[in-house]
């Protein structure tokens, strides 16, 4: 094996099986009421950012960026996430390998 196949196979793994270990470990992380308030934190940003949520296109383009809002207006985009999250995904509308 060549160095440059050597290299194209690691990319390989890391495209899916790093891929698919990290958004385990992130979501087991978000899960888990005993882990630390910031690895928390930084495991629900991690995916919200891979999902987009902090793309301002699909944001909406004109909502404020999370340091800007208010508390009720935080609990109100909080709410709105959790309810597409709940929401059933039909076969048809998953683009994503996670589904």
């Amino acid at each position: 094996m060549t160095i440059e196949e050597a290299q194209a196979e690691l990319l390989h793994r890391v495209h899916t099986e790093g891929v698919l270990a990290a958004y385990e470990a992130s979501l087991a992380i978000c899960r888990d009421p005993k882990a630390p308030a910031p690895a928390r934190a930084t495991a629900s940003s991690t995916l919200f950012r891979v999902a987009g949520y902090f793309n301002k296109e699909h944001a909406g383009g004109s909502e404020k960026e999370l340091h800007e809002m208010t508390a009720d207006e935080l609990s109100s985009a909080v709410k709105k996430l959790e309810a597409e999250i709940n929401k059933p995904i039909a076969d048809s509308d998953c683009q994503s390998i996670f589904c």
